[in-house]
């Protein structure tokens, strides 16, 4: 994001492309705070970590989730996701990731199979009210942007959303017809290092960032401990 005043009130709406780990993740923590929230996947949900789903976790079920999705699947079922090893990657996208998005928060929000093909910004529509307002402010409304999804079928189809998060690592790109940075749009987790752990627990940083900024609040972070009573 480029502007610190660049927030966006609950329940503004938020594209998220890319049902892997983090895409899973952002959709829930946006949920969590609010927002309208449509997660948008081409192949499949942790379609990213195939090439690995044969090979052992290697590190414990819930150290690679956020402490919003393990409760968000305690919530569900205690005995959802094993706390042991072992358990291959195909075992925890099927437990975790797919347990997460099947859960009320995100439930009817995943979009699959849909690929986004083209992001462009349009002006938004103003009432006569909104043009009042609008001029009273200092900074004007800034444009939403419209995604152009692709079904398998080959039929295009057009979203708009006041936010875009990607979250389709480093090695896809999407034709943009804006200059970056801008704000309202962001990328997470595009430099992964090859370590699941530490790009995961990166990721879940750049979330809480994002999702602070976007509140206008430095000190938001629901991934922050409780103090007990």
């Amino acid at each position: 994001m480029t502007s610190a005043a660049a927030t966006l009130d609950p329940p503004g709406s938020i594209t998220i492309i890319g049902a892997g780990p983090l895409g899973v993740e952002a959709a829930l923590y946006g949920r969590f705070l609010g927002y309208d929230i449509r997660l948008i996947e081409a192949a499949g949900i942790g379609h990213s970590l195939r090439v690995h789903y044969e090979l052992p976790l290697p590190v414990m079920p819930h150290e690679c989730l956020s402490p919003l999705a393990v409760s968000a699947l305690h919530a569900q079922d205690p005995e959802l996701l094993p706390q042991t090893l072992p358990m291959t990657y195909r075992d925890w996208v099927e437990k975790a990731l797919k347990g997460i998005v099947a859960g009320d928060l995100l439930e009817g929000r995943l979009h699959c199979p849909l690929r986004a093909t083209k992001i462009i910004t349009v002006p938004i529509e103003l009432d006569e009210e909104d043009e009042e307002e609008d001029e009273e402010d200092d900074e004007p409304i800034p444009p939403d942007f419209r995604i152009e999804f692709t079904h398998v079928s080959g039929q295009t189809e057009p979203l708009d959303s006041e936010a875009v998060i990607l979250a389709i690592g480093n090695g896809a790109e999407i034709p943009l017809d804006f200059s970056l940075p801008a704000d309202y749009f962001f990328r997470i987790g595009a430099s992964p290092s090859g370590d699941l752990a530490e790009d995961l627990k990166q990721g879940r940083r750049e979330i809480v960032a994002l999702f602070a900024g976007l509140a206008g609040r430095d000190d938001l972070d629901l991934y922050r401990p409780r103090r007990s009573e």
